[in-house]
This record gives C-alpha cells, structure tokens and sequence, in this order.
C-alpha cells in the first residue's frame, strides 16, 4: 500500500510506493524490451490508457477514440490513488499519510516527435488549456492541498510522446511551503510582494530578461541553480494558475514555444523539467503567493556536492544564458598566440 512518509528534520514529503523489487525489476525490464515498440500514447492506441477524463477533440470523433488534440487520462501506474480516505498517522517522530490523490497524465498532441518548439502556437494554447481545466476540475476535492503540473522531455524520459504529469496532492510539499514562508516574510517587511519586486528590477536592468511579453515575463533566475534556469511569470500579481483567462494562453504559449526552440538551437536533444508552481488550495490558499513556472535543464555538469549539501554550483553565470536564450552571438575573440 502507497503511502506518504514526512522526513522530520528537514520535513519533506516522500512517497513510498512500496513495490516489491521482484516487481520493480520486472517493470525495468518490460521498459527495456518497449522501447522500440508502439507508443500507448499515439492515435490508434487510445484502448491501451485509462478512460479519458478530458479532451480537445473534433466534435465529430468520439471519446476514447482518434480525433483528438489533447487527451488526459488517469496514470495508469500513479503514485497517488483517488480512491480512499486520508488518514494521518504519527510513528514517534516521524508523520504518515495515505497516498491519496489524484495522478493523470496530459497527453499533450497526437504527434510522437513533436515538441513544444515545433508545435503552433494554438498547440500549446490547447495543452495549458488541459492544465487550467484540470487544475480547476481536481481543486473540487476537499482532501487535495496542492495541485502540481510537471512535464519532463528529452532523454531518460520513459515515454518519448510528449506528455505532462497532473498531481492532486493531500499534503503541500517542502519546495511550495519554503516558497509561501519566504513570501509573507518578505510580505511582512515590505507590505508587497516579493516577485512583483523581482519582475520590476529584472525589468529595469534586463540583463537576465529572455522573453517579455504583454503579460508574461521570462527571465533567468539570479541565483540560479542549474545552468539555464528559467523562470516564467505573470506580470500581474496572481497566485493561482486556474485564474488565467483565455486571452492569456495563446500569449503564455507563444512565450513557452520560444523558450523551447531555443533550447533545442543551444543544445543537442535538450532534457529540461517544466513544473507549474501555484498557490495551495482551500483553507491553505495564500493570496500573496505569485504562482510562476520553472524550466530546469538536465545537464550532466553536478555531481555529489550538490546533492550532498544542498550547496549548488552552476557553472554557467545567468546572465550569459539569458543572453544565450535570447538568441544573441557573442562576438568571436581570435585565440591569442601561444594558446
């Protein structure tokens, strides 16, 4: 049985899933022996996913079958399950929880070997769409805390097909509780909010600005941890990603096709993590909160020091990726002699 485990010094939230290694070792080796092989994702193979639970469709095509745009489904191997009731257990000093939830997976075009990049603007307008609808839908359970949007691409991901992963959670996880934390501190001394403050400077010097937009700003973080770090933020203060309205998605995913064409003009298959921060819900809600996405690009250059201490070195100054980003060429410097 899957269950929520609360780690007590640092206080984050681990899901134990609980599989017997047997198990797990076969999974790995049915991963192995799939690749290759037709993807469960692709048009024609809507009978090998769960039910769907939303789609963009033709309205001529009929559910669970072809004639989709976008199609969410309930993962079929999640690590939260909806059905149950949340019970909080205390083991001495260590917090249990059931892993209750919800877990879906926004399959997010028919084509395999398209990318956010290579995609329309509407493409994408039509993903962020699928996010708001089940973002909102999701929040209507009282047991969920916190909703979370991630979206993993490039290699290592066990399913090529582009696709995000749709997590209703019963707890509010460390990353989002430090974020809440270090806002109504900042709040609490300046009586503003501490990424609308960020926006107006980065505004102001536009050295680490990549992309602006009317009402979006793409910007690389100061103190970024990893190299091209980038954060994408509305403008306008606003603490919950279900707010957005429909003129502001084709803006939002304009801006998101720019930023990953231009990963893959720097890199060579880029693998990056795009994850949705956005205010927790119900009685956990926090208006001064800023919702933002975060774009974290995998590159082989960090090692046991960071994941040791915590302590990150990234070799790449954010300034020179937002230059890089912004599709700027530095001017060549001939080689000076005796280099």
């Amino acid at each position: 049985m899957a269950e929520l485990r609360r780690e007590p010094i640092l206080q984050r939230w681990v899901a134990i899933t609980g599989q017997r290694w047997e198990v797990l070792s076969e999974l790995l080796r049915q991963r192995r022996e799939q690749r290759g092989r037709t993807c469960p994702f692709c048009p024609g193979k809507e009978h090998e996913t769960p039910s769907e639970v939303f789609a963009l469709r033709n309205p001529t095509s009929s559910r669970n079958g072809e004639g989709w745009s976008v199609r969410v489904v309930p993962n079929k191997f999640p690590v939260l399950r909806i059905e149950g009731e949340i019970e909080r257990i205390g083991e001495g000093v260590f917090d249990q929880a059931s892993a209750i939830g919800a877990h879906e997976i926004v399959i997010e075009t028919p084509s395999h070997s398209a990318d956010w990049g290579t995609m329309a603007v509407g493409e994408v307008a039509g993903v962020l769409r699928a996010y708001r609808q089940r973002s909102l839908d999701l929040r209507g359970d009282e047991r969920f805390r916190q909703i979370m949007i991630a979206r993993n691409h490039g290699p290592g991901v066990p399913i090529a097909h582009p696709h995000t992963h749709v997590m209703a959670l019963p707890v509010i996880p460390r990353r989002i509780e430090d974020e809440v934390r270090g806002l109504l501190d900042y709040h609490g001394r300046k009586e503003r909010c501490g990424y609308c403050d960020i926006i107006r400077q980065e505004l102001s010097s536009g050295v680490r600005v990549i992309r602006e937009t009317g009402m979006f700003l793409a910007l690389a973080s100061y103190a970024a941890r990893y190299p091209f770090e980038t954060w994408i933020l509305p403008k306008a203060h606003a603490h919950d990603f279900g707010t957005l309205k429909d003129d502001q998605l084709p803006e939002l995913a304009g801006l998101l096709q720019s930023l990953s064409g231009a990963l893959h003009s720097l890199l060579d298959e880029p693998a990056y993590s795009l994850v949705v921060h956005t205010s927790p819900l119900h009685r956990f809600t926090e208006p001064r909160y800023h919702w933002h996405m975060e774009i974290r690009v995998r590159l082989a250059l960090v090692g046991g020091f960071e994941w040791g201490t915590g302590f990150f070195v990234n070799p790449l100054a954010p300034e020179e990726a937002a230059r890089l980003l912004r599709g700027e060429v530095a001017e060549a410097h001939p080689a000076k002699s005796g280099d």
